[in-house]
């Protein structure tokens, strides 16, 4: 099915102008990045950034439907990227925000549905409305290993390591370094064995 046609039709009967121009900017911003990085990115996926040498995409990755990434620099600030190594699957509904410092997902990793993944926090100084503070200069940017599983509704904070092979359980809060072929789990993540 043609779905450009589809939606033209749609859009002539039920006024859906908006709409119909919102999502065919974004598939074809997707269609875009699919070709130029070899991977597979669903149309659906909102993708925001200032650069496209602030995105470095491997091979065969995948990123799922209604996922937000946001790689955009701020505050004058150059150095904010999403690097992610190929053969990584990114599940559905993620927010991966790589504002204040830079996100790095290694290859082969597993990421499933509604993880977050925060590149930096703001300063939350008192006397200052907090939308007016920049972004704390310390604990910024994530570094995620290769072949890493992070399971469904995981928080990962800015200004974490996870080492290779780790395993992080659903639900989980990532506050804290996270050693190679570990497995953590709670709020906040804590080690509970190694992995096998």
């Amino acid at each position: 099915m043609n779905w450009i046609k589809f939606f033209k039709t749609l859009r002539k009967y039920y006024y859906l102008e908006p709409a119909f121009d919102k999502f065919i900017n974004e598939y074809r911003k997707a269609e875009r990045l699919n070709r130029h990085f070899n991977c597979n990115i669903d149309h659906r996926t909102q993708i925001s950034f200032d650069d496209l040498n602030n995105l470095e995409i491997g091979k065969n990755v995948y990123i799922g439907a209604f996922s937000v990434i946001y790689v955009i620099n701020e505050n004058d600030k150059k150095d904010c990227k999403l690097i992610i190594g190929e053969n990584t699957y990114i599940g559905e509904q993620n927010n991966i925000r790589a504002a204040g410092g830079t996100i790095k997902i290694g290859k082969n990793c597993l990421i499933s549905q509604q993880v977050s993944i925060i590149g930096s926090d703001h300063n939350y100084k008192k006397g200052i409305n907090i939308q007016d503070q920049p972004w704390k200069a310390e604990n910024r940017g994530v570094e995620i290993g290769d072949d890493v599983w992070i399971g469904c509704s995981v928080q990962i904070m800015a200004g974490v390591k996870i080492g290779n092979g780790a395993v992080i359980a659903a639900g989980s809060v990532v506050t804290k370094n996270i050693e190679e072929n570990t497995v953590v789990a709670g709020v906040p993540a804590k080690f509970i064995k190694h992995r096998e």
